[in-house]
């Protein structure tokens, strides 16, 4: 009897400690874009202009997908920041209030909710081009959210990379899903 009853008491520790979703305790993270450069040795385009108009984000933990219309996806953290313009040197976006534990990717939705009505700007050598296409731009890598006052900086060169290329407004959506910054 004993016997069993310790092997209910495991079987009980590893169901809570194994799959499933479990939520932590909240902590607030801050959100941050990294630097980057704006003039990539082999290219003769640079950005010298991007701005983004920030409508929600999500952070998603390993294996976790994205609802297929991401307006309503279970995850959505609505964002008041409207458009920013993206510094070379690093932007500073927002702090956020996130169940705590490991994530392995975050999204943000860039829509154009905002005063130009365009959700993605972008100027480079070919010229400037704007887009008023929902723009759903994710950052990939490995995350603990542990304790409140933590910074995430967000990698954007890939994305940069890309959006050196567009050369006409219909290529923007797809220059900018294509790459993936980091965490």
């Amino acid at each position: 009897m004993k016997k069993l009853i310790l092997i209910l008491y495991l079987f009980t520790l590893i169901g809570c400690a194994g799959g499933g979703t479990t939520v932590g305790s909240p902590v607030t993270i801050e959100l941050k874009l990294s630097s980057y450069s704006t003039a990539l040795s082999l290219r003769p385009q640079a950005v010298s202009s991007l701005t983004f108009c920030f409508k929600r984000l999500r952070f998603k933990k390993e294996g976790e997908s994205t609802n297929g219309d991401t307006s309503s996806d279970e995850d959505n953290i609505d964002l008041n920041l409207g458009e920013v313009i993206i510094s070379p040197s690093g932007t500073d976006l927002t702090s956020v209030t996130i169940p705590a534990g490991e994530y392995s990717r975050v999204e943000f939705d860039l829509e154009k909710d905002c005063l130009s009505q365009k959700s993605l700007q972008v100027t480079n050598s070919n010229g400037s081009f704007s887009t008023e296409d929902r723009i759903t731009i994710k950052f990939e890598g490995y995350f603990i959210a542990a304790s409140s006052s933590q910074t995430l900086s967000l990698g954007v060169s890939n994305i940069i990379s890309k959006l050196d290329e567009v050369t006409a407004d219909s290529e923007i959506k797809a220059k900018a899903e294509a790459a993936s910054g980091t965490l």
